[in-house]
């Protein structure tokens, strides 16, 4: 192994820490800043190399936020990461923003390290930038990926909560307040975005299809097509919340062998 392949992954393994403290240090410093108007002031005014890179990181990143939103291009695209918005906390242009951002980073660590070493090579700095700022979105789909399964685990609790809550004639804004509270983790937050929802006035079946497009799950559908089957034939949407049961119960139970016998 030469000098130069030895350096280049030293290089690489350098660059990793900083990002991965970099991500670390920003959650935490977004965690001070939410109690801190809780607290004393503190008129200690030192700042620590972290926080010095991490305002530089930011600053960049503001900075590029600032210029793509005078662009309608990146303001379309922004809309196809919204849905990652409530999972990570920032918005679907912040996301394009911090892509930009840790792809230039990388890339300038590429030109400086290559100019010192006389290797430059602008398609290789081409193709670094390009990689990270899509690893980047298969970050966004691990999240994502994890989000909807702890929700798909957690869908048939709801079910039978509010169905339960049916059978003692509470109304279905008051079921999804229930699951609201009973359940934690994503499927709680989600039955919240369904209860702001219903309490606007917007139709369960309707509520229910933008509770399938967030998260894509198969079992959410077949809710959606029940309630509208029962907005256009009428009937109790106890039986309704019955039938739903037992299929989410026999899907499980048929999982659960399946997973047993593999």
């Amino acid at each position: 192994m030469n000098l130069d392949l030895i350096l280049k992954i030293i290089l690489l393994i350098i660059l990793l820490y900083i990002i991965i403290y970099v991500f670390k240090l920003s959650k935490s410093l977004k965690l001070n800043n939410r109690i801190s108007k809780y607290t004393i002031n503190n008129d200690n005014k030192e700042i620590s190399i972290g926080d010095y890179i991490l305002n530089i990181y930011l600053y960049i990143k503001r900075l590029i936020t600032k210029i793509l939103n005078k662009s309608i291009y990146f303001k379309n695209k922004s809309k196809k990461y919204d849905k990652y918005s409530h999972k990570i906390n920032i918005s679907g242009m912040d996301i394009i923003a911090t892509k930009i951002t840790i792809s230039l980073l990388f890339g300038l660590i590429y030109t400086i390290s290559s100019i010192f070493n006389n290797t430059f090579n602008i398609m290789i700095l081409l193709l670094i930038m390009t990689i990270i700022y899509i690893i980047y979105n298969l970050y966004l789909n691990i999240i994502q990926n994890k989000r909807n399964k702890l929700i798909e685990n957690d869908l048939l609790k709801a079910v039978v909560i509010m169905n339960n809550a049916f059978k003692t004639g509470y109304n279905i804004t008051q079921a999804v307040d229930i699951v609201s509270r009973d359940l934690t983790g994503p499927i709680s937050e989600e039955f919240k975005r369904i209860s702001n929802d219903l309490k606007f006035g917007l139709d369960i079946k309707d509520v229910f299809d933008r509770f399938y497009k967030r998260v894509k799950l198969e079992d959410i559908r077949y809710i959606t097509s029940s309630l509208a089957l029962l907005n256009i034939t009428g009937g109790n949407i106890v039986g309704v919340f019955n039938n739903i049961e037992k299929s989410f119960t026999d899907n499980k139970r048929l999982k659960d062998e399946l997973r047993s016998m593999t």
